[in-house]
């Protein structure tokens, strides 16, 4: 009975070894940070502010990579509630500069319906897939609009002011 504590302070160890492994497991490798912030750099908003949401997900060959430009909220008068898209440029030699090669270039559009059918985030995207310096494998998907999962990046108030959210 003397030593006792020492499986229970072992496992108390592990729990909270878990715990911060489960608070980790969206963790990014710094190389995807750093090219995700270096892609959403190369949009431009049209009108006002935009705000650049993402979203990555690791497969068994490579990062997908979803991008897009946050919508925003009215909130009064007629459109409240309404989630307006951001319009954008964006510089597709900037973003293929990004890649040290490119496998697959498609601009890709679906029919409203069927991209609601399919989940698809967004009816017009951009896909490119290469290799990026360091020869990682990444898939980017540039979206016109944002998943409407991804809520509102801004909210207008009918006087005009603009807030982040």
């Amino acid at each position: 009975m003397a030593h006792s504590h020492l499986p229970i302070q072992h496992l108390m160890k592990q729990m909270e070894h878990y715990s911060s492994e489960q608070m980790n497991l969206n963790c990014r490798p710094a190389w995807l940070n750093s090219f995700v912030d270096e892609v959403a750099e190369i949009f431009n908003p049209l009108e006002e502010v935009g705000r650049v949401g993402f979203d990555c997900q690791f497969t068994e060959e490579y990062w997908e990579v979803g991008l897009f430009l946050g919508s925003t909220e009215i909130v009064g008068g007629q459109r409240d509630g309404q989630h307006v898209a951001a319009s954008f440029q964006f510089d597709l030699l900037q973003l293929l500069d990004r890649f040290e090669s490119v496998n697959r270039f498609h601009f890709n559009y679906v029919e409203e319906a069927e991209a609601i059918d399919a989940c698809d985030p967004s009816s017009a995207y951009i896909t490119v897939e290469g290799h990026l310096a360091d020869l990682e494998l990444v898939r980017l998907n540039v979206y016109a609009t944002p998943p409407t999962e991804a809520g509102p990046g801004f909210r207008k108030s009918h006087n005009g002011t603009i807030d982040t959210v």
